[in-house]
């Protein structure tokens, strides 16, 4: 792994990441020292430093007349990253507000992989929270088989909400009626599940409407996470659910 580049992308300068994993291996060092080993001018290492103690990444102390720096232990830089996290995350209501998407143009986002799909379920979480409707059409064996993280990181959302407001329309082979029997242990009064038949065949995917979203998780080799926010393709997926769901069979 490259070291500077890793750290240059959590937030630090190239030149303020140089100067910190030079601390690092030095333990102890004066600015000559830190310049010298740096391969830096000393003014351009002095900014580097003071931007550095600001953040908390190195302290300071004096010996003699000479002031010694030390690299503060890396947990800092994951402190940094959870702060800056917690910032943007206070701050995203007012960036939202600010937000001036085409009314008419359909926003559409791909992500990947596990993250992908926590990502995905954070907004999830936080539109159930707000008592907004989640609908489902899934497959889980499909789910089961290439993406059972998935299958936990929905159930851990469950368990964290109130009487969530969710329909799942769940094909119904045998991995359907397990899933809806193993669901009963976490169903709130407003989370309901239907089967569907299996005269048509599935694809390993998975599909998710809320909000202004339809959301496709598609599941092979690779998981991937195709989000279409958009208030007119979301009316017709949602009529074309409530029609599937009028045909699914009530789970006993």
């Amino acid at each position: 792994m490259d070291i500077l580049s890793t750290i240059a992308k959590i937030g630090l300068e190239e030149k303020q990441a140089l100067v910190y994993t030079k601390a690092l291996e030095l333990g102890e060092a004066s600015m000559t020292e830190l310049a010298r080993h740096a391969h830096l001018k000393r003014p351009t290492c002095y900014l580097a430093v003071e931007q550095l103690l600001f953040l908390g990444l190195l302290s300071q102390a004096q010996k003699g007349k000479r002031n010694i720096y030390s690299a503060v232990h890396p947990r800092r830089l994951l402190e940094l990253s959870r702060f800056r996290a917690r910032q943007i995350q206070e701050l995203l209501p007012e960036l939202v507000a600010l937000y001036n998407a085409p009314k008419e143009k359909p926003r559409i986002q791909v992500l990947e992989g596990l993250e992908g799909i926590k990502a995905l379920y954070r907004e999830l979480y936080d539109s159930l929270n707000n008592k907004e409707e989640a609908l489902w059409i899934t497959r889980i064996g499909a789910l089961r088989e290439c993406a059972p993280e998935a299958l936990e990181e929905f159930k851990r959302m469950i368990r964290s909400l109130s009487n969530p407001l969710i329909r799942e329309l769940i094909y119904g082979d045998d991995e359907g009626r397990r899933w809806a029997e193993d669901m009963k242990c976490l169903q709130g009064k407003n989370h309901h599940i239907r089967m569907l038949p299996t005269i048509f065949e599935f694809g390993f995917s998975d599909n998710l409407i809320f909000g202004d979203k339809l959301v496709i998780f598609s599941f092979k080799k690779e998981a991937f996470v195709t989000t279409i926010e958009s208030g007119e393709v979301t009316k017709t997926y949602r009529a074309l659910f409530e029609w599937a769901w009028k045909q699914g069979k009530e789970c006993s």
